[in-house]
Order: structure tokens, then sequence, then C-alpha cells
């Protein structure tokens, strides 16, 4: 009797072996980098972008690994990836993070791993460039042009949308609950590429109009430039240091540099 249920068993434990393995590699997952400013090192809490480990906990509730790290780590999120093998990623980043996002979006090219989302949240512009390899972008900013838009790689053939967002400054961006929903949604949407895609998809215009912006304020700032007048003969420029923030002392005995 044994002989016949293990032999009934024997292929039900070999298939729930081989679900097993494969499903962290059918799995979306998110990775998430902070901006500058970030200490969170010696205490938890301690960087201004703070937002990206909300939205990091968001995500997990709606069933998204997610893993946030400093705008440095580029290598350690790669390292991690590679050593997880998930399916696809979802890649974000704050600040100088979001310059990080695109950075691990371009290091993944060849890789085996779709990059399937990233968002990038007011990052240092004035523009910067969706990398190839990438499916659906996302930029959101709020003060074009001194924090920047995101424009299409020559073989970018993904969607691809800036987005402004009211009422926020470059330290509260990326805690926008608009842009948690947009990250939300695009979790939603990912179960369908078609849909997907055509929900984010934008008028082949818009890029070249972006990149015509971009060029006009470059010109323009270049001109401004130009027109200054010339400093007298002997004259000596000097540099003015700019006040500095007193350090902040944490528990009275840790002392920190201003955040910048």
């Amino acid at each position: 009797m044994y002989r016949v249920a293990l032999k009934l068993f024997a292929p039900l434990a070999a298939l729930f072996i081989l679900f097993a393995t494969i499903a962290p590699a059918m799995a979306l997952e998110a990775y998430l980098f902070r901006g500058a400013g970030d200490f969170s090192f010696i205490g938890k809490g301690l960087t201004f972008s703070n937002g990206m480990d909300r939205l990091a906990e968001k995500l997990e509730t709606a069933g998204v690994h997610s893993t946030v790290y400093r705008w440095q780590a580029v290598e350690w999120a790669y390292s991690d990836i590679m050593k997880r093998k998930p399916d696809a990623v979802m890649i974000m980043g704050h600040s100088m993070g979001a310059l990080s996002t695109v950075a691990l979006a371009n290091k993944l090219k060849g890789s085996g791993v779709r990059v399937a989302y990233i968002g990038t949240i007011d990052i240092p512009g004035p523009t910067a460039t969706a990398p190839a390899n990438v499916e659906v972008a996302e930029n959101f900013y709020h003060a074009f042009p001194v924090y920047g838009m995101l424009a299409k790689s020559r073989d970018f053939t993904g969607s691809l949308r800036n987005e402004y967002i009211f009422g926020q400054i470059h330290i509260t961006m990326d805690k926008s609950q608009k842009i948690h929903a947009s990250a939300l949604d695009f979790v939603g949407r990912s179960r369908n590429t078609v849909q997907t895609m055509q929900a984010y998809a934008e008028p082949a215009q818009q890029n070249d109009d972006l990149l015509a912006r971009v060029d006009t304020v470059l010109t323009g700032t270049a001109a401004a430039i130009a027109d200054q007048p010339a400093l007298p003969a002997g004259a000596v420029l000097v540099d003015i240091p700019l006040p500095m923030r007193a350090p902040r002392v944490i528990r009275d005995t840790q002392i920190l540099p201003p955040i910048e």
C-alpha cells in the first residue's frame, strides 16, 4: 500500500518543488533608491527620502518584494538582482536616487532580467535619458528645468511619460501620494502587458517637444552668460562661503554633518 502511495505522492512532490524553485524568477520585484542626505546607516529614518521606504512597505503589502538602497548602492542592488534572478524589476529613485535608477536600468541590459518599469522622482536635470531596455518609464517633476525631464534614448521603444506634480517641493516629492499610487497602479496593470503599454503610451512628438524645450533653456542660459559684462582689468574673483548650518545632535551623543 505504501508503495502505491509513494508512487502517487512522488510526482506531486516533484511538481511542488519545481514550482517552489521557479516562483521567485516569475515575480516582479522592486528596487528603490533614496536621495542624498541619507544617514539611515546611523539610525532608521535619518534620511529626507524616507518616502521611498514608505513606498516599499506599500509594494510589499501588494505582494511585490521590495528593497530600498542608498543612492550610491547601484552595484549592491545589481548584485542582489543577479542573485535573485526575478523575471522583471521595477526601479524607482528620488533625487540622486533617480540617477541611480537610470544607471541600474542601463546595467541590466543583456542580463536576462526585464526592466518593466522605472520611476524617476525629481531627477537632477535639465534632462536624462530612458535606457532602451526599459518597457515603461515615468518621470515626476515639479520645477522645470531646475530638476529634470526624461527623454527617450535613440533605441527606446517603450512608453514614457513626464508628469508634473503640483503642491510638492524637492524634499517632499518622494512622499507624494500621487507618485505612490502610480507605482501601485503599474503593479496592478503589469499582469496585462498590452493594457499596460496602452495606458502609458504617449505621442511620439512629445519626446521631440521635450528635447526642443531643453535646447531652448540651455540656449537661453548660454546667451545670458555671454551677455554678462567683462570684468575690469585686474579684478579678482573671490569665493564667498555660504553660511553653514549647525550640525544635528542625535541623542546628545551622535554628531552628524548638515543634510544636503
